[in-house]
């Protein structure tokens, strides 16, 4: 009884860790090289996840859709790079790393819906953030 409960308290911090509070393990880095590597790596992780689920998106819709779908993610590239490049040639990557796990968040719940049959065309191609 005492180890299942210490493997529920484990797997609920490693999961509150693994969502999007994943940054904060970046925090422990005394230097800021050291957390800007670890963030960057986040960052990195972050975009292929959310390319992953886009593309899987894009495989559930029809054609019409599936071009509303691009236009709207180009629009949403163009936010992120204007709210986390502060200045030309810099890159505030825990700023991408929080704006593609909230893109990636909303476009899985669109998967789903998908998946589950009940695809919305007008909340795929809506502006959500």
């Amino acid at each position: 009884m005492k180890i299942s409960r210490i493997m529920a308290a484990a797997l609920a911090a490693w999961a509150f860790c693994s969502s999007a509070h994943a940054a904060g393990e970046c925090d422990k880095y005394t230097t800021s090289y050291d957390r800007t590597y670890c963030l960057a790596k986040l960052f990195i992780e972050s975009d292929k996840e959310l390319n992953e689920v886009y593309k899987a998106l894009g495989k559930q819709i029809n054609a019409d859709v599936r071009e509303d779908l691009k236009i709207i993610q180009r629009k949403w590239m163009k936010y992120r790079d204007s709210v986390c490049q502060p200045e030309s040639g810099t890159i505030n990557v825990d700023c991408n790393y929080r704006v593609n796990r909230e893109r990636t968040e909303y476009l899985r719940d669109r998967l789903r819906e998908c998946k589950a049959g009940t695809c919305r065309p007008d909340m795929i191609a809506q502006q959500s953030w």
